[in-house]
């Protein structure tokens, strides 16, 4: 069966830190693809400096289109109302019920889950990987499992999977709606850069090239009317669900809200995980 990868946010706006998680994931587990996925309306986000949706898109697609294994799914840009995880991961279920989805989050966010839309069902509808920060071990990983997934079994490591990190593990859920999932702990390389640290440097005219693709530059270039509209409004981001959606009025009448943390996927934990009750967290 078809493997993809989900990785959420707000993507506002893409960077290296994203492209370098969704590449290191799609070389230690190999899956047919990994889709990033802008969110449309992050529940936790009530700033005003999101980009327009069709903007982060199209800033999307520049940045994906030298790498094969990585691709763009624009599904959260028809949907109204918050986007949440749960949501979104019953879309893929249903678009492509031939593949098996896995959904990618930071360590807090994994966490965090249980704060979420629905949090401790969602790893029983895909599997899920968990990307800890630098440092972390898997301790917190596992007191998580115990504390919200105590059935979750242990399974034994994956020859198949040669790039993966030694220390890489592995659990399995059983009689979830779409049959058994798998939870992995993924250890991996990443870079600390936030979108927000990237949005400030812009809005002073410093120079982000090597932070972001150069075909991303150049589009942030061509609409700095646009993306100074929003970005000047920006306000510092609450704590919420880390992964992909909430709720947020965009600076544009097209409404873009998604969920971004603005360090969070790109660092390999991706967002600060959520903090209110029916929250997704939001992931630049």
């Amino acid at each position: 069966m078809r493997r993809i990868g989900i990785l959420g946010g707000s993507f506002n706006p893409v960077h290296a830190g994203h492209l370098r998680l969704a590449i290191e994931v799609a070389e230690a587990l190999r899956p047919d693809r990994i889709d990033l996925v802008p969110c449309a309306v992050p529940p936790h986000k009530e700033g005003h400096d999101l980009l327009p949706f069709g903007l982060r898109l199209s800033l999307l697609h520049a940045a994906v289109r030298p790498f094969a294994a990585l691709a763009v799914n624009a599904l959260e840009g028809g949907r109204s109302g918050p986007s949440y995880t749960w949501d979104t991961l019953h879309a893929y279920r249903a678009a492509e019920p031939d593949a098996t989805p896995f959904f990618i989050l930071g360590g807090e966010d994994f966490e965090m889950l249980p704060h979420w839309h629905r949090g401790v069902e969602l790893p029983r509808i895909a599997d899920f990987v968990v990307v800890p920060r630098a440092g972390s071990g898997p301790e917190a990983f596992r007191a998580a499992l115990a504390a919200h997934w105590p059935d979750a079994a242990p399974l034994a490591p994956q020859t198949d999977h040669a790039q993966a990190a030694p220390d890489t593990e592995r659990h399995l859920l059983c009689g979830g709606p779409y049959g058994d999932t798998t939870l992995t702990f993924l250890p991996l390389p990443r870079l600390d850069i936030s979108a927000s640290l990237l949005r400030g440097k812009w809005l002073r005219g410093a120079d982000i090239r090597l932070l972001v693709p150069d075909d991303v530059d150049s589009l942030l270039r061509a609409q700095a009317d646009e993306v100074r509209r929003c970005w000047a409004h920006a306000a510092p981001a609450p704590h919420a669900e880390p992964a992909m959606h909430g709720t947020a009025p965009s600076c544009s009448a097209s409404g873009c809200a998604t969920p971004d943390c603005s360090d969070s996927h790109c660092s390999g934990s991706h967002c600060s995980g959520p903090h209110g009750s029916g929250k997704d967290s939001p992931c630049e």
